[in-house]
């Protein structure tokens, strides 16, 4: 019994299978097509605009949503208080947050995303002093921020030159490794080398 089949058809990211068609003596018998998967409607929230597409002004509110994410997910207030204290409005920050603000639905207060891939531009320790660097990592912010935090209390006499040592020496950062020299960094700190004011080379808000 000759057979003819109708090749496939591609439609979208979905295959609509053909009719497979016997031919008989009496005439042709239609075989139902496979069913079609159900769509599921799920919302995919867009992605946040390129930085280097970004004016002056939108990178300035771009990095103080940034600042506002980091300081949400550290706890230091709530999203309330943190749009208040960077300057900025609920939809601002969610236009440039995108999928880093979590929540605000059923009921549900506003959170961080554990980590995000924001670009930041931060300050970096090197022997000749503190160079401006970007990155996309949260955590590799997080790891500066308390690095500078310990520098602080090295400089202030909150921490003593062996501990501060002991936990920075050999500490990488994207390949580069953090300067610990505690000696160094007290010197370089008398000299006026060092750019204590505010860990984020760019912006004006520090952490």
């Amino acid at each position: 019994m000759p057979i003819l089949r109708i090749p496939l058809r591609k439609q979208g990211n979905w295959w609509q299978a053909g009719m497979l068609l016997l031919i008989t003596e009496g005439g042709r018998c239609p075989v139902k097509s496979m069913p079609k998967r159900r769509s599921t409607n799920r919302v995919v929230k867009p992605r946040a605009p390129r930085y280097s597409s970004l004016t002056a002004r939108e990178k300035a509110a771009y990095d103080r949503t940034t600042n506002l994410i980091t300081d949400l997910r550290r706890g230091e207030g709530s999203y309330t208080e943190l749009l208040r204290k960077y300057h900025l409005g609920s939809r601002t920050a969610r236009k440039y947050a995108r999928r880093d603000l979590l929540g605000e639905t059923r009921g549900k207060p506003v959170r961080a995303s554990k980590a995000d891939r924001r670009v930041r531009d931060l300050l970096f320790p090197q022997s000749s002093g503190d160079v401006g660097i970007r990155t996309r990592s949260s955590r590799d912010a997080t790891k500066l921020s308390d690095y500078y935090n310990d520098r602080d209390k090295l400089l202030r006499g909150n921490l003593t030159v062996a501990d501060f040592e002991a936990k920075w020496r050999g500490v990488r950062i994207e390949g580069q490794e953090l300067f610990a020299d505690a000696a160094a960094i007290l010197g370089m700190s008398e000299a006026d080398v060092l750019k204590m004011d505010n860990l984020y080379a760019s912006v004006g808000y520090g952490e």
